[in-house]
């Protein structure tokens, strides 16, 4: 199997993208429901759970096609300017429906109260990601108490990781051999420096974490033609990481890993998965939308709603509300990339870009 250019048709990342999406909706299940101490991929795993890991391979997939489009993108606007039409029409109204709709419905504070609190306001800088998880009086009494929504503190490491390749870009640094030393770099800073120094700072943490994977998929896409891709040497990387679970190898095993398994089963030659995505893109709008709604859901129903309820009204209550995302928010967002600077000359290109 070779990899050459990167087109909507004829490849798995639309079906990638709502897998990872909904397996983000299925993990939060455990969590907001106060059972997150059961969740079957953390017992397997001993560190990672399926959230964690469907934000890793969001990730991977965001490098290897930001990477695509940066070296199609005619300039540094034309490359920011279509990163922006993806991510934030979206997260504003992502934003405005959280405050606006599940605040009201699930605050304890009276509404004038509630609309006027200084934190209600700065839950709105979210938009701006300046990630904020609370808003006044809602969720208190929650399993999984307070937090709005937990998902958004992906979105601004997913800008930085933007910038920092569209910075390679401008120093031209974006080559083979710069690429591959990045991931290297955080590997040993994620794992071996930090901890060392005792740096035991969150941003340094997270932004090693997924710069890991984010590079990762940067470097496959630069040596997606040099690279073999084939079923043998994916089983070989499955059964590796696989055999390490619970294991201090294990992580290592997951970053080397899962990028290659990633891009190989997103070329892999499936008739029906390379159509998935003909209706619509839905996985941003599942993953920005979903927490809040899974926290109302709790809020109204439990503890009666037991977890398969909860994992199928959330997954289909998400879906529901991504689709009209996509239809009415973002479609139309993106359909705005035909004005900027030479595009026309790149209208049978794909601009994919999952945000996590």
């Amino acid at each position: 199997m070779g990899i050459t250019a990167v087109q909507r048709e004829g490849n798995n990342f639309d079906f990638l993208r709502f897998f990872a999406a909904s397996a983000v909706v299925i993990g939060h299940c455990y969590w907001l429901s106060g059972i997150g101490h059961a969740e079957p991929v953390r017992l397997f795993t001993g560190s990672m759970d399926t959230a964690d890991i469907a934000v890793n391979l969001f990730f991977v997939m965001s490098g290897f096609l930001i990477a695509a489009s940066w070296i199609n993108s005619r300039s540094a606007l034309d490359f920011a300017a279509k990163r922006a039409l993806r991510i934030f029409p979206a997260l504003c109204v992502s934003v405005l429906f959280t405050v606006l709709v599940v605040g009201p419905l699930a605050t304890g504070l009276p509404l004038k109260e509630y609309l006027l609190s200084s934190q209600t306001m700065r839950y709105l800088l979210n938009m701006a990601l300046v990630t904020q998880f609370h808003l006044p009086g809602v969720f208190a009494d929650n399993p999984f108490p307070d937090t709005v929504n937990g998902s958004v503190w992906t979105l601004p490491y997913e800008v930085l990781m933007y910038a920092s390749l569209m910075l390679m870009g401008l120093l031209k640094l974006f080559g083979r051999i710069a690429i591959l030393a990045v991931p290297i770099v955080l590997i040993l800073i994620h794992f071996h420096l930090a901890p060392s120094l005792g740096l035991e700072n969150d941003i340094l943490r997270k932004s090693t974490r997924l710069g890991m994977f984010f590079f990762f998929g940067s470097a496959l896409y630069l040596y997606r033609k040099s690279l073999p891709w084939n079923w043998k040497v994916a089983l070989a990387l499955l059964v590796l990481s696989l055999l390490s679970a619970k294991t201090e190898l294990w992580l290592y095993f997951h970053v080397l890993t899962l990028p290659y398994l990633t891009i190989y089963l997103a070329h892999l030659k499936i008739p029906r998965l390379s159509g998935f995505g003909k209706y619509g893109d839905f996985s941003y709008g599942i993953y920005i939308f979903s927490f809040p709604i899974q926290q109302l859901l709790m809020h109204w129903f439990s503890p009666h709603l037991s977890l398969p309820a909860f994992m199928a009204i959330s997954l289909s209550a998400s879906i529901a509300i991504a689709a009209l995302s996509w239809h009415l928010i973002e479609s139309p967002a993106l359909r705005l990339k035909r004005y900027l600077p030479g595009s026309r000359e790149r209208v049978q290109r794909t601009d994919l870009s999952p945000a996590p």
